[in-house]
């Protein structure tokens, strides 16, 4: 660089101008470009393209989102990419170089897929210039996001979180009146013994917790992944101890519960079956997979119990993030677009159908189910809490969360204790972020 400099002052290059002078000069170039870059106008065409791994329908991806977005932007093109199936999911889209604007999946699913692929964008200077207002969201929907050291990745569209779904029938068959808001885990418990049976061969158990959700949406918000150190959390953070003892542990040692555990499917118990009388459940049960087997029996919701030092604070939320990419042709009609989808308009529409909504507003949570047939259900049973706050996520946290889970359901299982658990999850959490470099 030094012979290079040398070189143009002995020809009388540029070098001969002061770095005060080239400076300026550089300052009005930038200046200048930045005044001829046409500014944004939401009115002109543009392309807007949808992609998920989870293989979402065309039909269903219509359904949620690009009929309402066709109509309200005519102009634009809404295009989804479905993901099909073999070099289809987020490596393969990417090495063919197929461009998507925007990228939705659950929270830990959107980390796993795209930080790790390294197409995530900070949106935070779109968020400040189309006027988006985080303090309409419910706070730990955007906590996770906010406290990012890779700025605002995504935005929350929809979001769910736990709540104790219950067999009507079976309380009324049995004689135990039904649970109520505000109960706490060793009450919920108490109606377990209460419930847990056998009756002419047909074994019945009063709760059962569903592990993945538990640990995906627990209340002590317990990050999988230390962010500092990049080890797993599991039998170092003494929260854990607490996660199994009352929440995985206690319910299962119901006399009853452990053997029906190891013969039976948790989800099935409650929703095909009818042999669960309570489950830690989710709305999107009902807005989509489980709505034909729900219409068969008498059901209903009541708010998740909380522990004794976290007092009305519910599970976490288990939100749907949109975020748009790196790769993003208009990134600011990709903006137009969320901002739709973050709409009162949008989420009171959408929570009528079921989808739990993501704004604080009590006009849009009015609306929650009440254009399914199940309008009559407690639906404020999800808002009856705070929802715990989203720690950490890591790009391996599905992977993570698969190898705790694991262990977890053994030890319900009554097959290895809870320390043994813990170990288990630790050595093998340990030795698979080692494998990946952490």
């Amino acid at each position: 660089m030094l012979t290079a400099a040398g070189l143009l002052a002995g020809c009388g290059g540029k070098a001969d101008v002061p770095d005060s002078a080239s400076g300026e000069a550089q300052t009005k170039k930038s200046q200048t470009e930045k005044s001829q870059t046409p500014a944004f106008d939401p009115n002109e065409p543009a392309e807007v393209v949808f992609y998920t791994q989870n293989g979402m329908p065309p039909a269903e991806f219509d359904k949620r989102y690009g009929d309402s977005l066709r109509k309200k932007f005519p102009h634009y093109t809404i295009k989804y990419i479905q993901n099909t199936g073999k070099g289809m999911d987020v490596a393969g889209v990417l090495a063919a170089g197929t461009r998507y604007d925007i990228y939705f999946a659950n929270v830990g699913y959107f980390e796993n897929e795209t930080i790790s692929h390294d197409v995530q964008f900070d949106m935070s200077g779109l968020v400040k210039t189309h006027n988006v207002d985080l303090n309409r969201f419910e706070p730990s929907t955007v906590s996770g996001v906010k406290a990012s050291k890779y700025g605002i990745y995504a935005l929350p569209v929809f979001t769910d979180t736990m709540a104790i779904q219950y067999n009507r029938d079976l309380f009324d068959r049995f004689g135990v009146p039904y649970p109520k808001d505000g109960m706490t885990w060793e009450q919920l418990f108490d109606l377990s013994r209460r419930l847990t049976r056998t009756e002419a061969g047909k074994p019945y158990v009063g709760y059962v917790p569903f592990t993945h959700y538990m640990l995906y949406m627990n209340p002590l918000s317990i990050p999988l992944i230390d962010e500092k150190t990049g080890e797993p959390t599991i039998n170092r953070d003494e929260r854990w101890k607490t996660f199994y003892e009352t929440l995985l542990i206690a319910p299962s040692e119901v006399p009853g519960v452990r053997d029906y555990l190891k013969n039976h499917d948790v989800l099935d118990g409650f929703y095909k079956d009818q042999q669960v009388v309570m489950l830690g459940a989710i709305t999107s049960f009902v807005a989509n997979s489980r709505d034909d087997q729900l219409s068969k029996f008498d059901w209903d919701w009541v708010a998740n119990p909380s522990l004794p030092n976290l007092p009305k604070i519910g599970g976490q939320p288990y939100t749907q993030y949109f975020g748009i990419t790196k790769m993003a042709r208009n990134k600011d009609a990709a903006m137009e677009v969320l901002k739709h989808l973050v709409s009162d308009e949008f989420q009171a529409a959408a929570a009528g159908k079921g989808f739990m909504p993501v704004l604080g507003s009590l006009d849009v949570r009015k609306a929650f189910g009440q254009e399914t047939k199940y309008k009559d259900k407690n639906w404020n049973a999800y808002f009856y809490n705070k929802m715990a706050e989203v720690p950490y996520k890591s790009i391996h946290e599905i992977p993570i969360a698969n190898l705790y889970v694991a262990s977890m359901n053994r030890a319900m299982r009554g097959e290895i204790d809870q320390n043994t658990a813990l170990r288990l999850s630790e050595e093998a959490a340990a030795k698979q972020l080692q494998e990946w470099g952490k």
